[in-house]
């Protein structure tokens, strides 16, 4: 997608997050994004940032990853991760229950966490936050079920212990069907959702807004502002001086960014490309 239209507005930036640090580029640097991540031509070792290299318009080009060059953690990664756990989470609740229906039918002890708030999907559950609504409201829905799930073992263990063992395998077998479904069917969601979020985007930056520079690798693209010269702080420079930006942006509606420096930037990963591949 060409950002060429964008270039007859000096006071346009393009935003993106990383590790819940915002950032901003000025669209005069940039010459256009793309999706098509599977064209890079990578490296064996590229824990440094650099990736590989790129073919855009016939222009060789280094391309290098936005999160491992400014220090973050990539997004994808947290999310991935995140992913993983569900499937633990979701596996151990299908464990929890069969565990509860082995105590139901042997009389043996049933020793897993009772309260939801205990087990490893509660303590993380209550401790997690996310500024990704649609997540959250999907998270939402599974606190009920997944109370009522744990709340069964002090029910059908109590049935069991007044000689209602057949009742409480017949209840245990409903929730099987009912509530553990639907616990395991809103985790299962979460993770499409997950999932569906994971789409890195190709930033070519160039420096005369016709020539491709270098390319960095978003996790994902946020939005493109309009931003006034008198909203860039550039004082900010001295506290972010480990950062290659211009300045922090800082927006009416509270919104802050910081405005990356691409020559800056440039200079920096430039140390990180090998001699032979520097297209400098």
């Amino acid at each position: 997608m060409s950002l060429s239209n964008l270039f007859q507005d000096s006071s346009r930036v393009l935003t993106f997050t990383i590790a819940n640090s915002h950032f901003g580029v000025d669209v005069n640097n940039i010459l256009a994004f793309s999706d098509e991540c599977d064209q890079i031509q990578t490296v064996e070792d590229n824990n440094t940032g650099f990736i590989g290299y790129l073919d855009y318009r016939d222009v060789l080009v280094n391309v290098y990853d936005s999160a491992a060059i400014l220090n973050r953690r990539r997004n994808r990664d947290e999310q991935n991760e995140l992913v993983s756990a569900i499937d633990t989470y979701k596996q151990a609740h299908i464990d929890w229950v069969a565990a509860l229906e082995h105590a139901i039918t042997s009389g043996e002890e049933f020793t897993l966490p009772r309260d939801p708030r205990m087990c490893a999907f509660g303590q993380w559950y209550y401790a997690f936050e996310t500024q990704n609504q649609d997540l959250k409201a999907l998270l939402d829905k599974i606190e009920k079920p997944h109370q009522e799930i744990h709340a069964l073992a002090d029910t059908l263990l109590e049935l069991c212990s007044n000689g209602e063992t057949a009742r409480a395998q017949r209840i245990l077998s409903i929730e099987k069907g009912t509530t553990l479904r639907k616990l395991l069917r809103i985790l299962e969601s979460a993770q499409d959702l997950l999932l569906r979020n994971i789409h890195p985007v190709l930033l070519h930056l160039t420096q005369d807004g016709s020539t491709p520079w270098y390319s960095i690798v978003l996790d994902e693209v946020d939005d493109i502002i309009d931003y006034r010269l008198s909203d860039l702080d550039t004082s900010a420079t001295t506290a972010l001086k480990q950062e290659p930006i211009n300045g922090y942006l800082r927006q009416k509606n509270g919104d802050r960014y910081m405005m990356l420096c691409v020559n800056k930037l440039y200079n920096q990963v430039n140390k990180i490309t090998p001699e032979e591949t520097c297209n400098s």
